[in-house]
């Protein structure tokens, strides 16, 4: 299916018009750009950025910084401009608690945030940081005594804790960083949404949900000045975050995921065509044995045509192996060259 006409022009200003405003410059993406992205979720989820219970091992350390300096080097020489990295995660890392309540940042939360953009500013990348992860908001199965956090955004009080002690901080911290390039609120909330996912897990209501990623999508505008966004499990979900005030809406897509809606990649895209805000999808696998038919380099053209802001691949470094992600694998530097050089729409 080809490019959806007016409606790609008006999602392709928008987007232009949000950068522009969000950080006082048009370089980063112009009317006909379409930004690919890789995902580097973590190097040890949820330990990254500040200390863990079990220990420090983010970025501030100097073998952290050798192996992301190295592979931020590789991603940029292959045509990617955005790195999609999650931040917070399960709440493990990062932040000091009282009583099972967000009271701060930890010693070591906005030395790692700005070790991770000096990375990237040095390979002239820009981050997406995933603010928290999906498993943060769902029920845990029982108490851990050595991870007091885990149970802090089960209730309003520990949310609202989160926004104001640790996330405006942030926020504020690191306002309009050039190789900052969105907060993303949350990635794939659904999971913890009854809603969505019926399970005794998923407790979070779906008016509690947007209300709560409303403030944060707000104080983003008014305290960050970058763009803001959050990722959606599935395209069917997505409607469901376009009135919460976000710049720039993201999908993820998993052909097994998708066989219950029995249309291919193009034609999902082309049904929302109508949105009012621009398009990216956060997620597209690298491989997906399960779907023979898949193919990455033809996944990224129809984003592309069908006036996507860009793609995101999963993922950039090995999954760990037995991992949830593993059959999905990694990208290979040279693919994403190759599909790159071939795309004329591309800007490197």
């Amino acid at each position: 299916m080809g490019p959806p006409g007016r409606a790609l022009q008006i999602r392709r200003v928008v987007w232009a018009y949000h950068l522009k405003n969000a950080l006082g410059t048009s370089e980063i993406m112009t009317s006909s750009s379409f930004f690919l992205a890789v995902n580097y979720p973590w190097l040890d989820y949820g330990c990254d950025f500040g200390r863990s219970p079990w220990g420090y091992s983010g970025l501030a350390s100097p073998h952290a910084r050798d192996v992301v300096a190295a592979d931020f080097a590789r991603i940029r020489s292959s045509g990617v401009s955005v790195v999609r990295w999650f931040l917070l995660c399960d709440g493990r890392s990062g932040v000091r608690y009282e009583n099972g309540i967000p009271a701060g940042p930890d010693d070591f939360l906005f030395t790692d945030v700005a070790a991770a953009l000096d990375l990237a500013s040095r390979s002239s990348l820009q981050i997406c940081f995933s603010l928290f992860d999906f498993l943060w908001l769902q029920t845990p199965d029982a108490p851990r005594p050595t991870f007091p956090g885990r149970a802090a955004l089960q209730f309003a009080g520990g949310r609202e804790a989160l926004l104001q002690k640790i996330l405006l901080p942030l926020f504020r911290e690191f306002c309009a960083h050039p190789a900052l390039f969105a907060w993303e609120i949350v990635n794939e909330p659904e999971w913890a949404i009854p809603e969505f996912q019926p399970s005794q897990r998923a407790s979070l209501s779906l008016a509690n949900a947007r209300s709560y990623f409303s403030e944060i999508a707000q104080a983003v505008r008014e305290e960050a000045r970058v763009p803001v966004t959050l990722g959606a499990a599935r395209f069917e979900w997505l409607r469901a975050w376009s009135e919460i005030g976000l710049d720039l809406l993201q999908a993820h897509y998993y052909p097994q995921s998708e066989r219950d809606q029995k249309l291919s990649l193009s034609q999902q895209l082309g049904s929302l065509s109508d949105l009012a805000q621009p398009l990216w999808l956060g997620e597209l696998p690298a491989n997906d044995p399960a779907s023979p038919e898949y193919s990455l380099t033809e996944a990224l053209t129809a984003c592309r045509d069908a006036g996507l802001a860009g793609a995101g691949i999963w993922r950039w470094r090995p999954p760990e192996p037995g991992g949830p992600d593993a059959a999905f694998g990694f990208v290979e530097p040279e693919t994403l060259l190759a599909w790159s050089r071939r795309s004329s729409e591309f800007r490197v």
